[in-house]
């Protein structure tokens, strides 16, 4: 009975540590080098809707929140016409 109580809990601790490893896979390196990527591919341009994406994707990143800074970066390399 206790080996299953230990197993289970052992168990439960491995998946909550895989679960937080995977969400912790956008950091701000990867805000960085996002940030460095729409920068050079919105050069010479005016995209004023890529440039909100890029500001969004700042902001986003700057407030730890790097999944949505992503996301916003994403969409504004898209905009960028950069499918990337």
């Amino acid at each position: 009975m206790r080996k299953s109580i230990a197993l289970v809990v052992a168990f439960s601790l491995a998946s909550v540590t895989t679960a937080a490893f995977a969400a912790d896979k956008e950091n701000i390196s990867s805000c960085v080098a996002a940030r460095k990527q729409v920068e050079t591919a919105l050069a010479g341009q005016t995209n004023d809707a890529a440039r909100a994406e890029q500001k969004a994707g700042l902001e986003f990143c700057n407030s730890g929140l790097y999944h949505q800074g992503m996301e916003h970066y994403a969409k504004a390399l898209e905009l960028a016409g950069n499918k990337s």
